[in-house]
């Protein structure tokens, strides 16, 4: 996992600018840090299939992606799912306050 963050930060452009954003606390949204999130995993996959696949290394990228799940699925549901990713229908008084 550590080497698919390097390898998809590397990538430049969107790629780093979206996690980068999300770390410093640019850009708040949850959707953002969760498509990011299993964007790396699945470049992790994509790298590990390469030159070819092989048995051994299909199960490494499903368990990639099952400690990817592992990691965020938690998250997701301790935060909440409405309020993650659909924030606008929360009612006001549970929303945090506008980021300015």
């Amino acid at each position: 996992m550590r080497e698919a963050c390097f390898g998809y930060l590397s990538l430049g452009g969107i790629c780093s600018y979206g996690p980068i954003s999300l770390l410093s606390g640019l850009n708040p949204r949850p959707l953002h840090l969760f498509l990011h999130f299993f964007a790396v995993a699945i470049y992790g996959v994509g790298r590990l299939m390469l030159p070819f696949p092989s048995p051994q290394r299909t199960w490494l990228g499903v368990r990639l992606i099952l400690s990817a799940s592992g990691i965020i699925f938690p998250i997701i549901k301790g935060e909440g799912v409405r309020q993650m990713f659909f924030p606008a229908t929360v009612p006001a008084y549970y929303r945090a306050p506008p980021v300015q």
